[in-house]
C-alpha cells in the first residue's frame, strides 16, 4: 500500500491516482493559492436590514387589517 501525498489515504500499489481526493501519486501536492479580498461597503451600509424589517412588518400589519376589515 502506498499512501497519498495530499490527504494521507492507503491507496493500492501500482494506483496512479488516488480514489479520495484524486490527486496524481507520486507527485508533491499543491501549495494552497491564498486569495485577498475586499468587501466593499454598500451604500446603505447596516441599514438595509432594518429597513426590510421594517418593511415587512408594515406589509405583515397591512395584511392583518385587511383580514379582520372584511
Amino acid at each position: 500500500m502506498q499512501t497519498c501525498e495530499a490527504c494521507g489515504a492507503e491507496c493500492p500499489e501500482g494506483a496512479a491516482w488516488c480514489g479520495s481526493c484524486g490527486h496524481q501519486l507520486g507527485r508533491p501536492p499543491e501549495e494552497p493559492v491564498v486569495v485577498n479580498v475586499r468587501v466593499v461597503d454598500s451604500f446603505w451600509g447596516d441599514c438595509t436590514s432594518c429597513l426590510a424589517s421594517a418593511i415587512g412588518v408594515v406589509m405583515i400589519l397591512a395584511l392583518v387589517v385587511w383580514i379582520f376589515g372584511c
